[in-house]
């Protein structure tokens, strides 16, 4: 009886151990790629306010200057969304993954109670006869 718990214990810490690997692997990826998001939306901003500049020395007029800096904020706004959407992906990907794994180990967990509970029942009827 002793054994069987200890298994099953050694189980149960097994998964668990397995499962906050899962986790911190599911983490790592997601702040991989996001700190590649942040590092590519860092590298649009520096190449807008260098086109910005360029665009202020190239102007010819007034009205120029204006529509060229419209068109750069539009084209940097849409870039924006981009790097936006794609870091709500990352996370939603994230997030999904580490539910399979919450799920999948709740239902271990769950498992491993009721064999756990089987085996208490077995060695109660045991002792009593």
């Amino acid at each position: 009886m002793q054994n069987q718990m200890f298994d099953a214990y050694n189980e149960m810490a097994q998964g668990g151990f397995e499962a906050l690997r899962k986790l911190g692997e599911i983490n790592m990826r997601a702040g991989e790629r996001l700190f590649q998001q942040q590092l590519d939306m860092s590298n649009t901003m520096l190449e807008t306010g260098a086109k910005g500049m360029e665009g202020m020395t190239k102007a010819k007029g007034y009205q120029e200057l204006v529509s060229s800096q419209a068109k750069l904020a539009q084209d940097y706004g849409q870039e924006w969304l981009k790097g936006y959407r794609a870091a709500v992906e990352v996370m939603t990907e994230a997030r999904d993954s580490a539910a399979d794994v919450v799920d999948q180990q709740m239902q271990t967990a769950s498992k491993n109670v009721q064999a756990a509970g089987e085996s208490f029942k077995k060695a109660a009827a045991k002792a009593a006869a």
